[in-house]
């Protein structure tokens, strides 16, 4: 569920039928169910005929990231160690920029809603300090009863590695007031760094709320009789039940684009490639990713409004250019593309629905890149003559006309997009001449191949679903959890008797979560990795463990490939003591999952394929130029396209740039191919 469109796939491993909807921001189970009426109608049935078929449900959804990034959600409250209730409010003493001024970051949390209690634990599990349960039951009630508060976060100190004061105190809130979500900074992320343990917990509780309508939407579908449990997609690229969700509804911020990664590895391996970058652009955002080795690149912690958060998460940097971003001129007179969105409602000037500034897909429009007459098959048309009439009074305020002002809205959101995804290419020390670009997303088939030409990247895969990408991942991932313990220990140091131990136990852990979620054990599988970093390094990279056979000196030689990868091996301290900060488990359970089915119904390999008609559209500046127009249902594997064209499909449209050419596969992705060869060094 975007801020767009929601996005459904369905597939039988022989078919694949898809359908976009626009979401209904007061109600985006309408979105789900009007999706799900259209595939209805694709396979000649009915809604209630459909659901009842369904074996396997998976939802992805923007429900708590819109929570965060419209700061709402609930009223929370904070019960912390007396003489600590400022340090989730100072924040690090970090700061963002906002108009240009070095700010606070948001707190989701007012100061009058924190109390202090009387309690301490040392860093060696002495307790000089008893907690009195009565003193945090009167915390609790005054916050309910007399602030108003809606949810509760409960952090102490060192509870990461002594918890029995925290759980103590968080299990009697829960016992007093079972209607009010209580979260711990201890249960939820058992690492040491106070704040950022008492943002998960402040952030968790901000969100209570925040799945509410996916139970709604849960009762809606089994009341047309869907008999599955829908499975909620995580940041993590994993799914769990909206049960276990709501213990934690903050790893699903950012599942979305975290679904259209899931999908591209799962399309990669399909293909060979193994390495590559995902463009997922969308109505709102372009979501950028890498896939390693097969493998989505992964985050322990990200930035909220400012805010360190701690949390596994598919590593997806986002930035505001989006089909629906509103351009617009400055006070300099430059013209500027978001990274504010038209979203859904009102939507881009040529939807009709009120819409009035121009956005990145009616500058498309304009310039002949969509048709209007068949967008999504024909059954949303859209209102050319609005879109240009839109483009020639922004113009008008810096002397261009409405072409013109077309073509400078796609190159600045085009500029934006290459230099996210340089970004994201360099900061990995990768080189883009050796990777692969997957697009997603129903803008991303446009913008794509341009910022592939612009970086020497050699081959972008758009895939059969590219345009319901994430949808794809949300019905192709499998359950996943994950269980951290704090370690901090010298790994010269380390108890490796201890080490196990700790390993079984996190094990033990995380599968009976997957159980929890209806995985029987056949398919489950648990595996390990373990925070490592240089002595007294603020931040730690991930390596893998064998726990059978657990070696300290496997450890130290992987942290250091790992560190030379990500770093340069001239950053590394040799001399300096590696400690080893957290211990991980991650299990993870197969369950019945989307496949895209391959199609032998084919050509000869490089059969050139047949254009419909020519459509005119601008590849530069100044005029339009006659291009060919193909349409996708109506190629088979081995057909061949050579650039400059277009491929129409139901709900998306592949540009194809002069020098370009497609090859269509098996599974009918559209695979481009560049050749650089013939490029000069000015190039």
């Amino acid at each position: 569920m975007g801020g767009t469109f929601t996005d459904v796939v369905v597939t039988d491993s022989f078919s694949t039928w898809r359908a976009k909807s626009p979401t209904d921001p007061a109600d985006f189970a309408c979105g789900v169910l009007d999706a799900v009426a259209k595939i209805a109608t694709q396979t000649d049935t009915t809604v209630d005929s459909l659901l009842p078929q369904v074996g396997r449900f998976g939802l992805g959804t923007t429900a708590v990231t819109n929570v965060v990034a419209t700061r709402g959600g609930v009223h929370p409250g904070l019960i912390t160690t007396a003489g600590f209730e400022w340090h989730a409010l100072a924040a690090r003493g970090r700061r963002v920029s906002v108009g240009g001024f070095l700010e606070a970051p948001w707190t989701p949390i007012d100061e009058h809603n924190i109390r202090g209690v009387r309690e301490r634990t040392t860093r060696d599990g002495l307790t000089p300090l008893e907690l009195d349960v009565d003193e945090v039951l009167a915390a609790g009630k005054d916050l309910i009863e007399n602030e108003g508060v809606e949810a509760l976060a409960v952090s102490f100190l060192w509870s990461f590695r002594h918890p029995a004061n925290e759980a103590l105190a968080t299990q009697a809130l829960r016992d007093a007031y079972p209607d009010v979500p209580v979260f711990s900074g201890a249960e939820l992320h058992p690492v040491i760094r106070e704040y950022e343990r008492t943002i998960v917990a402040l952030l968790n509780a901000v969100c209570a709320n925040a799945l509410s309508g996916i139970e709604t939407l849960e009762d809606r579908l089994a009341a047309r009789g869907m008999r599955t449990p829908l499975l909620v997609l995580q940041a993590t690229g994993g799914t769990t039940t909206v049960a276990e969700a709501r213990r934690h509804p903050l790893a699903l911020l950012g599942s979305g684009p975290a679904a259209g990664v899931v999908a591209a590895a799962e399309i990669l391996s399909t293909t060979g490639h193994q390495t590559a970058i995902t463009c997922d652009l969308g109505g709102t955002s372009l979501d950028v990713s890498m896939v390693i080795g097969g493998e989505p690149e992964r985050r322990q912690r990200g930035d909220v409004h400012g805010h360190l958060v701690a949390q596994s998460s598919v590593d997806v940097e986002s930035v505001g250019a989006g089909g629906g971003s509103i351009a617009w001129v400055d006070g300099r007179g430059l013209l500027r593309v978001g990274p504010r969105s038209a979203r859904a409602v009102p939507g881009p000037v040529c939807y009709g629905r009120g819409g009035v500034e121009p956005t990145l897909t009616d500058a498309m429009v304009v310039l002949g890149y969509i048709e209007p007459s068949r967008f999504l098959a024909g059954s949303m048309p859209l209102d050319g003559d609005a879109a240009a009439a839109a483009c020639e009074e922004l113009g008008a305020k810096i002397g261009l006309t409405g072409p013109e002002t077309a073509w400078g809205i796609r190159e600045v959101a085009l500029a934006d997009m290459i230099r996210a995804t340089r970004s994201r290419i360099s900061a990995g020390g990768h080189d883009p001449r050796h990777l692969t670009l997957v697009t997603s997303g129903g803008s991303g088939s446009l913008f794509a191949p341009s910022i592939a030409a612009a970086l020497s990247i050699p081959t972008v895969v758009a895939p059969a679903a590219a345009s319901v990408l994430s949808a794809f991942g949300a019905a192709s991932a499998e359950v996943r959890h994950e269980r951290l313990a704090a370690y901090d220990c010298p790994l010269a140091e380390v108890d490796q008797v201890d080490v196990v131990a700790v390993l079984n136990r996190l094990a033990d852990s995380v599968d009976s979560a997957v159980a929890n979620d209806g995985v029987e054990i056949a398919a489950r599988a648990v595996r390990f990795e373990a925070d490592v970093r240089f002595f007294r390094q603020a931040f730690h990279l991930p390596v893998p463990l064998e726990i059978e056979n657990f070696d300290p000196d496997a450890v130290r030689d992987a942290f250091l490939e790992a560190y030379a990868l990500r770093y340069g091996r001239g950053a590394i301290m040799m001399e300096t003591p590696i400690e080893l900060a957290a211990l991980r488990a991650i299990g993870t359970g197969a369950v019945s999952r989307a496949a895209m089915p391959i199609d032998l119904d084919g050509v000869a390999h490089g059969t050139p394929a047949t254009p419909i008609g020519i459509r005119a559209v601008r590849l530069e500046r100044h005029e339009a130029s006659p291009t060919s127009v193909f349409v996708a249902s109506e190629l088979r594997p081995g057909h061949r396209i050579d650039g400059p064209a277009l491929i129409d499909d139901t709900d998306t449209t592949l540009f194809v740039p002069s020098g370009g050419t497609v090859h269509v596969d098996k599974r009918h992705s559209l695979n481009l191919e560049f050749d650089y060869s013939t490029r000069s060094e000015s190039d």
